[in-house]
């Protein structure tokens, strides 16, 4: 526990403060915005049927009233989630604070019980496929794979870079598919849709694994897979969420997950640059409004969804090197992710609509993101001195900002 904020912190630093005091009073049990299926009426409630299965995630999910206490949704912990928060408590420990890494081991070890892969606590239903609670997808795996690296790169403990390991081998050998299209990362190991942003989420995880850990062979793989999404980019510069069947859209948090990912592939292949400058420039371009508020799609603005505002973050600072004002793009988004969207309560709310607020505390979709990103912000702007203090190497330094 942190205890009182001190007074003499940043409005960054108070947020991170506010948002881990919460979390850590619930030791980061939460609600989850696609939960529904946790009732223990869901079977009354959707006649057992798919359709009705989608409905009620649907309905709960968008409902600005938080159903859950009703149906007897219980807050619970995310895998994804604490990934994500491990990798803030990894960041803060880097800037200095001696109680950040000590809580990052905790989380670390919570999840090394189920590496090499991690999936959600809750049933999913959507309209293309379902899936039952527990089982392993390449996202949450990713994110929490991500942590494990944070863990290893900067605080130098071994364990973590060998469970990140394990998770690559994972990744290479259960999700890792090939058709016609090309080698490519699987959502699901068996849905065979290529979803671009998971495909990239894996490969970052190979590309990032045989940076730090010396593995050739996965550094391939993750070329080979890397290519397979560049191709599928279009001429201005947009990737789709997947191809075909209703999911050729375009939103901002999964393109930030494909330019954050595709930064870590870039050393990989010769024309990645290229591609990636592309696709920032149509993201600035096409995923903002003039003032830096996130959109949700190319084509419409609502809702504001505080997980964009997060991801934002994390892409802009992904993109220092690479972007002029990446860096107070991030800031500027930061700053309008706490004064919209973190309540004096220290979670973050999860939606704004044109004619309603969805207040509901969310901790994988809003609050760790927040949290996260959050914190990369404030090791960013401590990095001339902490980051070097803590051992890194230039160029690891420059990855967490």
């Amino acid at each position: 526990m942190i205890g009182e904020t001190p007074t003499h912190l940043s409005p960054f630093e108070d947020a991170v403060a506010r948002i881990r005091a919460w979390g850590e009073a619930r030791e980061w049990h939460g609600y989850d915005p696609y939960d529904a299926l946790n009732s223990p009426i869901t079977s009354l409630l959707t006649l057992g049927t798919g359709v009705g299965r989608r409905i009620l995630t649907q309905a709960v999910m968008r409902s600005p009233a938080n159903l859950r206490p009703m149906l007897g949704i219980r807050p619970a912990l995310n895998a994804k989630a604490l990934g994500i928060v491990a990798s803030g408590y990894v960041r803060l420990a880097v800037a200095g604070d001696e109680t950040a890494g000590p809580a990052a081991a905790y989380w670390l070890d919570h999840l090394r019980q189920n590496a090499p892969c991690w999936g959600y606590h809750f049933d999913v239903q959507t309209r293309f496929f379902g899936y039952r609670a527990g089982t392993p997808n390449t996202i949450a795996t990713s994110f929490v794979a991500q942590a494990f690296l944070d863990d290893y790169e900067f605080l130098g403990h071994e364990q973590s870079g060998e469970t990140a390991l394990q998770t690559a081998a994972f990744l290479v050998d259960r999700m890792l598919t090939s058709t016609p299209a090309g080698p490519y990362f699987r959502y699901l190991e068996h849905e065979d849709a290529l979803v671009h942003n998971a495909n990239l989420l894996a490969c970052a995880i190979l590309a990032r694994t045989a940076r730090c850990l010396g593995v050739s062979d996965l550094a391939a793989r993750a070329a080979e897979a890397t290519t397979t999404t560049l191709e599928a980019q279009r001429n201005d510069g947009s990737w789709p969420y997947s191809g075909g069947d209703g999911r050729d859209w375009v939103d901002n948090f999964h393109t930030g997950y494909v330019l954050e990912s595709l930064a870590e592939c870039e050393r990989l292949l010769p024309d990645a640059a290229e591609r990636l400058a592309r696709g920032l420039n149509y993201w600035e371009r096409e995923l903002f409004l003039a003032d830096g508020t996130p959109k949700y799609y190319n084509h419409r603005t609502m809702p504001l969804d505080a997980h964009n505002y997060a991801q934002a973050i994390e892409t802009w600072l992904s993109m220092g090197d690479r972007r002029a004002g990446a860096f107070e793009r991030a800031r500027r988004t930061a700053a309008m992710l706490i004064a919209d969207f973190l309540t004096f309560e220290g979670y973050v709310r999860f939606r704004r609509g044109r004619r309603w607020v969805n207040n509901v505390a969310f901790v994988r979709w809003t609050t760790a993101p927040a949290f996260r990103a959050l914190a990369r912000l404030v090791l960013a702007e401590a990095r001339g001195t902490t980051v070097a203090a803590a051992g890194s190497t230039k160029e690891s330094a420059a990855r967490l900002d």
